[in-house]
């Protein structure tokens, strides 16, 4: 089978994005002809490479037009994203004046142009002459990859799977959010198949486009045993190293609960002493938070750092951090990392509902404590968890963590792998 992959993350070390395709793509190769077509390294990076790399053919070819070259430039923009309706610096949402609605009927002219542009590049310059690609898969966000893989579809007459790793927006009265509603209700009914990473996401998208999107499955985010090295490199101390990687995407307030519990250990344990130690995105916005709670001596900020780095504060702490919007539904690919770490999870859900699929993710794989922020209890199941978990360490014994390997298992890349084989073959005979 002639399988052509179109993501914008490919084998790129600081994007946990990039793991995904490179992963399941590795592992298609064993059976199919596989081609990926993705960004350049250096994103900037305007030349076009096409070369084999371990029997895939790789085409790195920069999306950019010179819309959104200006929009990275000036605007901390990024590639397909719409850089002129949101303020970066506090991720709000501006009025939608008359000046702001023209220029996102502008940019979304622009995607739709691209699009076809980028389409057309890659059937005549990448696919191999007497090549007949089978199946499309586009992976999205950004909004963009979507588009390619409608493109692509109507030029090679095959088969498209539009993957989602998230929603593209959220359900709000934005007017960017009702143009990309409608390319979406228009462009994704096309589509053979749409897959998702996580259940509650199939929920989300009826609930977003409509219940004729189309048919919908879950091909979820994992970990791949083969390219992690287990090292030990744990901290020979007495202190309680909690370790996080990722993003912020609220405004500090994740940690909130986390202090709270942290300040509550130090009042009934005078002498407990721990590192907060954090890699990633918007890091700085915990720290008011934590001299709220005066707890900022023990957080520790490394910014953006390799992925190799991430796995290595992974294995250094004695737990692992991770924090989920119940309201957005949202689940990182850190979890699978974090599964790999062999470490307990600590996890936080807030936003508007209760719980969150991040919580039953946890919970049903017995990886740690999840604990809700308006929990009335939930400061003192977290104060009493960490300070179990101290306790076990100032004794010289190792962290309580008992997962549920057979079920983690299930996310391990070469086992969602086969299951994409099996949906591939069945969409071919449709």
């Amino acid at each position: 089978m002639n399988i052509l992959i179109v993501t914008p993350f490919y084998k790129q070390d600081k994007n946990i994005a990039s793991v995904r395709w490179t992963n399941l793509s590795a592992r298609l190769s064993k059976k199919h002809n596989i081609i990926v077509v993705t960004q350049p390294l250096d994103d900037m990076d305007m030349n076009v490479s096409v070369s084999k790399e371990d029997n895939i053919l790789v085409a790195r070819v920069n999306q950019k037009t010179g819309y959104e070259k200006l929009a990275v430039k000036h605007f901390n923009g990024a590639t397909g994203d719409d850089w002129q309706t949101g303020d970066m610096s506090t991720n709000s949402a501006p009025n939608d004046t008359f000046i702001r609605r023209l220029k996102n009927k502008v940019m979304f002219a622009s995607m739709k142009r691209k699009s076809k542009r980028y389409a057309s590049y890659i059937v005549k310059n990448v696919i191999p002459k007497n090549t007949k690609i089978d199946v499309v898969i586009s992976s999205a966000c950004p909004f963009i990859e979507m588009l390619f893989g409608y493109e692509l579809k109507k030029k090679l007459k095959c088969k498209w799977i539009s993957d989602f790793r998230d929603l593209p927006f959220y359900d709000d009265n934005r007017d960017v959010t009702h143009k990309e509603k409608k390319i979406m209700r228009k462009v994704l009914p096309k589509a053979d198949l749409i897959s998702v990473v996580i259940p509650v996401m199939i929920d989300r998208f009826y609930s977003l486009i409509g219940d004729d999107v189309g048919k919908l499955i879950v091909i979820s985010n994992g970990f791949s045993k083969v390219d992690y090295a287990e090292k030990n490199y744990s901290h020979n101390d007495d202190v309680l190293h909690l370790g996080f990687t990722g993003t912020l995407y609220s405004d500090g307030s994740e940690f909130n609960m986390l202090f709270e519990a942290i300040r509550e250990c130090m009042k009934q344990h005078p002498d407990f002493k721990c590192s907060i130690d954090c890699a990633g995105g918007n890091i700085y916005l915990a720290e008011n938070y934590a001299k709220k709670y005066g707890v900022e001596k023990f957080l520790k900020n490394s910014g953006f750092v390799s992925r190799a780095e991430a796995l290595k504060i992974q294995q250094k702490s004695d737990c692992l951090l991770a924090f989920s919007n119940a309201g957005t539904g949202g689940f990182g690919a850190k979890y699978y990392e974090y599964i790999l770490s062999k470490k307990p999870i600590v996890c936080v859900t807030y936003g508007e509902n209760e719980r969150s699929y991040a919580m039953e993710f946890v919970e049903e794989l017995n990886l740690g404590i999840a604990v809700v922020h308006f929990q009335k209890d939930g400061v003192e199941k977290l104060k009493n968890y960490l300070l179990m978990q101290y306790d076990r360490k100032l004794n010289g014994k190792k962290m309580l963590y008992a997962p549920n390997t057979e079920k983690a298992n299930e996310y391990d890349y070469d086992n969602i792998a086969e299951k994409l084989d099996v949906v591939l073959n069945d969409i071919i005979k449709e």
